[in-house]
């Protein structure tokens, strides 16, 4: 019977069914079962019955508990789960890959239908062999395109396989890894799905996390499969070449070059994700941090050993100092996936600084002072200090990166100078949070050295000179001999330092940099402060109309005021830009001109007048396009001014960012005072500038709540209220001239600011000073058409500080009668009644405490004048009946104030005009035998 059909295995076996050789007898007739679509044919349950058989009936024996040792030898001998992968393999390969996916549609469907049957009685071991590389490319084919005939069927496909592994760590971890292992690291890009994010997000657990990071450095070790070897790339040239030079082809060396850089952008894809997950995994914040230490180590161990480092004899390394195995891949990683590795180093020290910090390391500072090696310790930064250097001492291994003597010698001094700063936090120095900050940053410095050759050997040379001086005898480096007369303060060797990393340096050490800034900044002097600020107010790009200056600014004060613009200003502007416009075609046509040269020199063409306005010919046309782009290129590569102001303003913010702390944990200090200075000019210059809105709204934020609003304010004897008068003069001139709303608005909350600080730090002459400066600002808001100031806010001033208002008084008085406009005469009406409204009071009884006798000698002087006044409402009322009640309303409030004063007889002996009884009703009753008797 069996020689009759060939379709049935000469053998008893029934692992002999799934060999190649009788896969492919089989095929034909399984391929026809398609006809049966949309249903599978029973054969198939078959199948994959006979496929499972073994691993069944060794399930069955696991529940039963009596077994012989023999048995027990037999499976340890012959598994069943790798007899299963090996007739699944076979069967996968020539049945599926081989006859179903390259066939029709039903035939694909078919085979999905195949997958979600094995996929229920698969181990986790055997996941790889079904989403294979074929597969999966099928899916991805399939999921690419919204209208494909089998989308719903792939996407059931994949929706499943997610049900069955979302719930089991193990298979989670093999489905993602297959998953990425056959799409380059790509699934999620090419299905323009959220599969692999979605299962990655479920490893919440340290036995979860911790395989997958196995399975992840495995992948990065193994590759994938479909990685070109060097060695049958050869042999594949010699056969092509034969063939194709006969032929007269001569391209085949291009195309494999071609092709051999295809795969090594795949492999780079695919390892970029792997670092990227392994980082990922090791922020996981729903693991606590005595679960993530230890996953945190093993992938900052993997990022060392690949990122850094290479073996000089072969691909594996045992360090018996570590206790284990060192493993590179088989192709080596490119500079581009090591220098990723390097990053995220870097940004995984960041994270356990910020953890360090926000728990204060209380814990870690009792369990350091009993732990002697940093490989024990639970710092981070130590344990991989640690692990570099007995890298470094293994003969076999060494550093990846080239460097050159001064680079070798900083890599050599950071690491020493790191685990000297280790030993004295290990001992409990007193400025541990100064020790902890500066060990983070040596050591983010160190591994910028690979990164950027050349480029930190100064810095760090400064930076070691501070450590030295900050932390005494903890660090033992020679310094150079020089005058010790002439050497600069530490804070501001220390703030120079910090200031050259801010400009190129990535996130990370921009962090470390903030971090000790934060740790140094309450000793920071002037001119260390002052060179921060100067690079604030620099900037490449003024403004098309540069502010006009009032007065001679100088550096401690510098502060520009924006004149209102006129006519011939608004002409000269158009014809800039008619001279920009103009300049901008002659420097094409010269561009163009240049080009002609070219091609013309290149042609031989002697370009004579009379051929001057000849077309090109073709070659010359592409001639002048490849000159076109080239010229192009190199203006793009040259950078330019838009290039070096995005530069500037990333510097700018960046150094704002260590001003906001400074002000925040010294806004008490009078060095603020010099702060504000420079930040409302560089918010004045930036807001005239266009593209610098972002730098001007962060200077405004920082100017209003850490210097305006913030609970403290300069005090003391070393405040110079000189500054603070000139300061509160040229703020009020920007109030009153600037036409940004947004100056005006910023001025006038620093006006208020000053006004507090002088308060708190002046006598009654120095505040009759800063008066009579308010004064003039006030007689500029009534006389002078160009003031911008508000009447809402000089009310608020006299509200807040009713002081200034004291000596405005009587010109108040004057301009209710004499301003050049009702509008105005009303305005100083309610700038009087803000003053006098707090008089009142709530008590009708005389008020019997210092200030009520103030008030009381204050009226009598100006008593005339309110008379007349009083009586100027009376008989020249107003136009408008809201200005009208507003008059009536002030005018029985000063005669309440008046009662309660008692200066009814004195007031009674000014007034003259009979309307008073009738404008003022019952309130003046009293009067009016005071006014017949006067």
């Amino acid at each position: 019977m069996r020689n009759l059909c060939k379709m049935l295995s000469h053998a008893c076996n029934p692992s002999d069914l799934f060999t190649p050789e009788h896969m492919l007898l089989l095929v034909p007739a399984l391929k026809e079962t398609s006809f049966c679509h949309p249903r599978v044919h029973s054969v198939w349950q078959v199948l994959v019955d006979i496929l499972f058989a073994d691993l069944a009936v060794v399930n069955e024996d696991a529940t039963s508990s009596h077994s012989s040792k023999k048995t027990k030898k037999s499976k340890k001998r012959n598994s069943p789960e790798k007899n299963l992968a090996r007739r699944l393999s076979s069967f996968w390969e020539v049945v599926v890959e081989g006859s179903l996916l390259s066939s029709s549609h039903d035939r694909k469907h078919l085979a999905i239908d195949i997958f979600l049957m094995l996929l229920q009685r698969i181990p986790a071991s055997c996941v790889q062999i079904v989403v294979s590389y074929k597969f999966v490319h099928c899916l991805l084919d399939i999921l690419s395109a919204k209208d494909s005939h089998l989308y719903k069927s792939a996407q059931h496909c994949l929706q499943e396989t997610v049900n069955w592994c979302e719930n089991d760590d193990e298979r989670r971890a093999a489905v993602v890894i297959a998953l990425q292992q056959s799409s380059n690291g790509k699934f999620d890009n090419i299905s323009r799905t959220r599969t692999i994010r979605k299962l990655v997000s479920k490893f919440v657990t340290k036995a979860g996390c911790l395989l997958f990071g196995q399975k992840l450095t495995g992948l990065f070790l193994e590759g994938t499969p479909t990685q070109l070897n060097e060695s049958s790339l050869d042999k594949s040239l010699t056969e092509e070449e034969v063939e194709m030079l006969s032929v007269g082809v001569t391209s085949v060396g291009e195309d494999i070059e071609n092709l051999s850089e295809e795969a090594k952008d795949s492999d780079d894809v695919l390892r970029s994700w792997i670092v990227d997950s392994l980082y990922n995994l090791s922020k996981n914040t729903a693991l606590d941090p005595a679960a993530k230490f230890p996953l945190q180590k093993e992938i900052l161990k993997f990022l060392t050993v690949q990122g850094l480092f290479t073996a000089s004899l072969g691909i594996e390394v045992t360090s018996f100092e570590l206790l284990e195995k060192l493993k590179w891949p088989k192709k080596p990683a490119s500079a581009r996936v090591r220098r990723l590795c390097i990053e995220h180093m870097q940004h995984l020290l960041v994270d356990a600084q910020n953890f360090m910090i926000s728990h204060k390391h209380t814990e870690l500072n009792e369990s350091m002072q009993h732990e002697v090696s940093p490989l024990e310790s639970n710092d981070l930064g130590a344990y991989m200090m640690c692990f570099l250097g007995t890298l470094q001492n293994i003969p076999s291994v060494f550093l990846f990166w080239p460097l050159s003597k001064d680079d070798e010698d900083t890599f050599n001094k950071l690491h020493s100078a790191e685990a000297q700063l280790f030993r004295a936090a290990c001992k409990g120095e007193s400025n541990l949070s100064k020790v902890q900050a500066m060990r983070f940053l040596l050591i983010q410095l160190l591994l910028e050295i690979p990164l950027r050759p050349g480029e930190i050997c100064e810095t760090a040379a400064e930076l070691l000179i501070c450590c030295n001086k900050a932390f005494g005898n903890v660090i033992e480096l020679v310094e150079s001999s020089d005058d010790e007369n002439e050497t600069p303060a530490l804070i501001d060797v220390l703030v120079d330092a910090l200031l050259s990393l801010l400009p190129h340096s990535p996130a990370p050490v921009r962090a470390a940099v903030e971090q000790v800034f934060k740790c140094f900044c309450d000793s920071i002097t002037e001119s260390g402060l002052m060179n921060m600020l100067r690079i604030v107010k620099k900037d490449l790009k003024p403004a098309r109309h540069k502010p006009a200056v009032v007065e001679d600014s100088d550096e401690e004060d510098p502060i520009d005021i924006e004149e209102s613009g006129s006519d011939d200003e608004v002409e000269e502007s158009e014809n800039d830009e008619n001279t920009d416009d103009i300049l901008e075609q002659d420097s094409k046509a010269k561009t163009s001109l240049t080009v002609d040269k070219k091609i013309r020199k290149e042609t031989g063409d002697s370009g004579g007048a009379e051929d001057s306005e000849s077309d090109f010919d073709d070659d010359a046309m592409f001639r002048m396009d490849a000159h076109l782009v080239q010229m192009l290129k190199e203006k793009k590569n040259a950078g330019g001014s838009d290039t070096a102001q995005t530069q500037l303003k990333n510097f700018k913010l960046r150094v704002l960012s260590l001003l906001e702390w400074y002000l925040q944990r010294n806004s008490s200090k009078p060095l603020v005072l010099t702060v504000y200075s420079y930040l409302l000019q560089a918010f004045v210059n930036s807001s005239s500038i266009e593209g610098n809105e972002q730098f001007a709204d962060r200077l405004g934020v920082i100017i209003q709540r850490k210097i305006c609003k913030a609970k403290e304010y300069p005090k003391g004897p070393e405040v110079d209220l000189s500054l603070l008068q000139d300061l509160f003069e040229k703020v009020l001139k920007l109030a009153s001239r600037s036409k940004a709303k947004k100056v005006q608005s910023l001025s006038q909350i620093c006006a208020f600011w000053l006004l507090k600080v002088i308060h708190g730090n002046s006598n009654e002459t120095e505040l009759k000073k800063v008066s009579e400066v308010f004064l003039k600002s006030l007689e500029d808001f009534f006389v002078n058409k160009k003031c911008r100031l508000k009447g809402g806010f000089l009310k608020e001033v006299f509200r807040r500080h009713p002081w200034v208002g004291i000596l405005s008084f009587g010109m108040l008085i004057e301009k209710c009668r004499n301003a050049r406009s009702e509008f105005l005469q009303f305005e100083a009406l309610f700038l009087m009644d803000t003053l006098v409204r707090p008089w009142l009071g709530k008590s009708t009884e005389v008020p019997s405490d210092k200030d009520s006798s103030h008030h009381l000698q204050f009226l009598k002087v100006h008593l005339p004048s309110l008379s007349e006044l009083v009586q100027h409402f009376l008989q020249k009322p107003a136009k408008k009946a809201s200005h009208r009640s507003e008059a009536r309303q002030f005018c029985m409030r000063i005669l309440k104030a008046l009662s309660l004063l008692k200066l009814e007889r004195s007031f009674a002996k000014l007034l003259k005009h009979s309307s008073c009884e009738s404008q003022l009703g019952d309130l003046f009753r009293p009067y009016k035998n005071l006014v017949e008797l006067s």
